[in-house]
């Protein structure tokens, strides 16, 4: 159903142009666009007033191109038409038009509303959060709506993530009382950083009542963010920076479920390393690690013996990984030999990746915890090699990359005796120098490593996994295949059979991590740079975007992992109702497939072009009652 609405602000010279977008599918959309002057300023406006597919139109042996320009000449010459509504119907729309902003950008102005929010009001409130907020502030002297203005706060930062201000300036978006003020939305931030251990513990409650998360498998891994300042104080410090930048920072350790779901968090100073991060993490967090025979997976960089001996101490289990060019000489010379593998191949034949396994007594040594001498032992340790066509090429290119960088170095003169050993420095070396001439001197000739380059190369898609989990052939029935037991031996017994490929399909989980730490960084959350001065206000900030990393993935994962953050973000984003003059109807001109995906997943209606404000507040109060 097509309609045109007369603007009662248009002003002569009405103008219709034409844009097409092709689907994944192959089929054409085509848009014929209304574009009018907006009055008072030099700026134009797009509206969609109708929308065609190419497919149907092929169907009915109507030649597409041909009849877009046909359809332009006749609306020029129809001229707009006036459609009275009464706003006692509801005006329904199967095939809606779509209004897409020119720049992209979503800037919310005033007597507008956003329908996105409700999608995220309802994992809120299915999460049960507004129950945990209201049953908190029954308990304070605040004379503002701390819930309401949580909820404002995570939909700003899901929808269109920008300070505190911003979010206050466009809490017109939402439905509520907005009557607070600047200063309430930082005094309930102090509140809900009181509240941050109860509301960890509630969220992780709830995700197992509606999600089914299970702690049986935790994958752990750290980053860092950023802080545009100069001084360090206490939790800002200089440390090794992911993005290579020379400001403060701030550690956050992530647990995530087997779901890719987030868990919990920790912060830690900015000149802590990663491997230090793990242990006081398992003690601060909301989950109980003591004999729980949890799994934990983390990267190389969380691998060192007091980490492994602290999950062994704790009877739980551990799948790491570890350097294999870092790995002792007998070691190397086992994953390079092409005895005990086994390889998979795809449906073209080609290798996907092969792996070995094998189980041997491991010798460490660690400075003791009570003082300063060595300590040595052994501990039983399960090993899977795997070798990845992908992995290698992705190795080959990131040293190539690092390779250009190091040829601009190449037979410079330097001062510095010393040769590094990661960076675009790292396969070269220096060689003393003096009029020319290689010998004991001052000044150093930079040469190609060349033995260190092919030393490399050797063990390029390699990589090696470290566990103590192994599994059984004697199943207990009654129990779940997730129970698992501790054994003398320091092995973790699952109650089911876990062969390498499982052991390499549990590690293979972290790349959802990483992928979380995108979203928050340069995805949808943008949670840095982050500009609070406070650090009360700083770790507040973070709970913050925590809940709202939660939140946007349990969107994605209810979804299948359909769509991305960012493409969700943008769909919700424009979700937008303007207000008609005189009227409590809004006019709501935007609509994709993610939003008609959404409705089907939410069952809630977003659906309709024209609603009134008790239309929207319905809408609202529907989202209470989804499960």
């Amino acid at each position: 159903m097509t309609i045109l609405w007369y603007n009662p602000y248009k002003e002569p010279g009405v103008a219709f142009v034409h844009s097409k977008n092709k689907l994944k599918s192959g089929d054409v959309v085509y848009y014929i666009f209304d574009v009018h002057r907006i009055p008072g300023s030099n700026k134009q406006k797009r509206t969609c007033v109708e929308r065609y597919r190419k497919s149907e139109l092929m169907a009915s042996n109507v030649e597409p191109e041909a009849f877009i320009q046909k359809r332009i000449a006749e609306l020029k010459a129809q001229g707009p038409q006036e459609i009275t509504l009464d706003y006692r119907i509801e005006l329904r729309l199967t095939n809606r038009p779509s209004e897409v902003a020119q720049d992209g950008s979503f800037r919310p102005s005033h007597g507008y509303k956003n329908l996105g929010y409700l999608v995220y009001a309802c994992i809120y409130h299915q999460l049960k959060l507004d129950e945990l907020i209201n049953n908190r502030r029954r308990y304070t002297d605040a004379s503002f709506n701390i819930n309401i203005i949580f909820q404002h706060l995570i939909y700003s930062r899901c929808l269109m993530p920008s300070s505190k201000l911003k979010s206050w300036e466009v809490r017109e978006m939402f439905l509520g009382s907005t009557g607070y003020a600047l200063q309430h939305i930082y005094r309930s931030l102090d509140y809900l950083l009181q509240w941050r251990a109860d509301l960890l513990t509630h969220l992780d409650y709830q995700m197992q009542e509606k999600y089914g998360r299970k702690h049986s498998i935790l994958y752990y891994d750290v980053t860092n963010y950023y802080f545009e300042i100069d001084d360090e104080d206490a939790l800002r410090k200089r440390g090794v920076s992911k993005e290579h930048r020379p400001d403060p920072i701030v550690q956050m350790g992530l647990f995530m479920d087997e779901h890719g779901l987030p868990v919990t968090y920790e912060l830690f100073a900015g000149n802590t390393a990663d491997v230090l991060t793990l242990r006081p993490a398992m003690e601060q967090a909301i989950i109980d690690f003591t004999n729980m025979k949890r799994i934990i997976v983390a990267d190389k960089g969380m691998m060192s013996v007091l980490n492994i001996l602290k999950i062994r101490q704790q009877q739980n289990g551990y799948v790491m990984s570890q350097s294999v060019r870092k790995s002792d000489e007998a070691t190397k010379a086992y994953v390079l030999s092409e005895e005990g593998y086994t390889e998979f191949f795809d449906a073209e034949g080609a290798l996907r990746y092969k792996l070995k396994e094998r189980t041997i007594p491991r010798m460490v040594s660690a400075t003791g915890q009570l003082d300063t001498a060595r300590h040595s032992g052994i501990y039983n340790e399960r090993q899977v090699v795997v070798y990845s066509p992908r992995y290698a090429k992705r190795a080959r290119e990131e040293r190539e990359y690092a390779l250009k960088k190091a040829a601009l170095y190449v037979g410079t003169k330097s001062t510095d005796a010393r040769d590094s050993t990661y960076g675009k420095l790292k396969y070269v070396k220096k060689t003393p120098l003096k009029n020319g001439e290689k010998q004991d001197a001052d000044a150093y000739l930079v040469e190609w490593d060349k033995d260190k380059l092919a030393e490399d190369e050797k063990y390029d898609g390699y990589y090696l996994i470290c566990t103590n989990v192994i599994g059984t052939t004697h199943i207990l029935h009654d129990k779940e295949p997730d129970f698992a037991y501790y054994r003398n031996d320091g092995f973790l017994v699952l109650n089911r059979t876990v062969s390498a490929q499982d052991i390499a399909h549990i590690y293979s989980g972290l790349w959802r991590i990483e992928e979380t730490f995108k979203v928050t960084k340069t995805g949808m959350l943008k949670l840095r740079p982050v500009f609070h001065q406070r650090e009360d206000r700083i770790k507040a900030h973070f709970l913050l975007c925590f809940v709202c990393l939660v939140l946007e993935r349990v969107l994605e994962y209810t979804m299948d992992w359909k769509y991305s953050a960012a493409s969700i973000q943008y769909s919700l984003s424009h979700l937008n109702g303007q207000q008609l003059p005189n009227s409590n109807v809004y006019l709501f001109s935007y609509y994709d497939q993610i939003i008609r995906d959404i409705e089907k997943t939410f069952n809630i209606d977003l659906s309709r072009k024209f609603l009134r404000q008790i239309d929207i507040r319905m809408l609202l109060a529907q989202t209470k009652k989804i499960s």
